[in-house]
């Protein structure tokens, strides 16, 4: 069963889409290096799931066209007290959720803030959200352990970069991604770059073929190409990069 199933099952399809879809909002945004939407997103999820527990701990939920209270320790409280339920429902989740909420409010993305939204902060909320998300699943899972386990690691599985990069090379990690897609790809990440670096990190000697790759991408209005071999991606080719980068995350 999937998770979108298992979790319609459990609650229903309006809280399942609405968990899930911010999830994939956040994922997107990461793989892309937009940690500020990332971090932005983070809060849906957070009002998605503590809908989840409401319905879980109290039988109904504040429905999405009205406000939830405000996320102070009133509410931990409240969820702690919850009889009957697991400490993951009363305690935990509460706790990683009211964690991600607080990242979002305090540190310069929904508010100006002395840190801006950044990497080490979105990766923190990214694997916080699905340890959250894995736990709804485990909790509401009727699988035996291993197959539980299997479920779970579908979620929280470190999902590799399309791009790898040290201090002495860069390189695209999928060898069958067509050239043109390459460059774009290499020019989302950092624009611009000559010609002859795009072509050393692809590893494409034949200069003249590598030339009249790029004329056509520009030719498409997907990159700028100038006398001098600088190559600045456009407007049109960051959307097909993203496109690109978003597909190789979630395949």
């Amino acid at each position: 069963m999937s998770v979108y199933n298992l979790l319609r099952q459990a609650y229903n399809e309006e809280l399942a889409q609405a968990l899930l879809g911010a999830y994939e909002e956040i994922g997107n945004n990461y793989s892309l290096g937009k940690w500020k939407a990332s971090e932005l997103n983070a809060g849906h999820f957070v009002e998605a799931a503590r809908r989840i527990l409401e319905q879980q701990l109290f039988g109904s939920y504040t429905p999405f066209d009205d406000a939830l209270e405000a996320f102070y320790h009133p509410v931990l409280i409240k969820y702690k007290k919850a009889s009957g339920q697991h400490e993951s429902f009363r305690i935990l989740i509460p706790r990683a959720l009211r964690s991600i909420y607080t990242f979002r409010n305090r540190r310069g993305v929904a508010h100006i803030s002395g840190v801006s939204p950044n990497e080490m902060d979105s990766t923190y909320i990214l694997y916080t959200v699905k340890w959250v998300l894995a736990e709804f699943v485990r909790l509401n899972s009727n699988y035996s352990t291993e197959d539980t386990q299997k479920l779970i690691n579908t979620i929280i599985e470190r999902k590799n970069s399309l791009i790898w990069k040290t201090d002495s090379l860069e390189r695209v990690l999928d060898k069958n991604l067509p050239i043109p897609s390459q460059i774009l790809v290499l020019l989302y990440v950092e624009s611009p770059r000559t010609e002859d670096e795009l072509r050393s990190i692809i590893e494409f000697w034949n200069r003249s073929k590598f030339k009249d790759i790029l004329k056509n991408l520009h030719r498409e209005r997907k990159i700028e190409l100038t006398s001098d071999g600088t190559c600045t991606i456009s407007p049109i080719g960051m959307n097909i990069a993203e496109d690109i980068i978003i597909s190789a995350q979630f395949r």
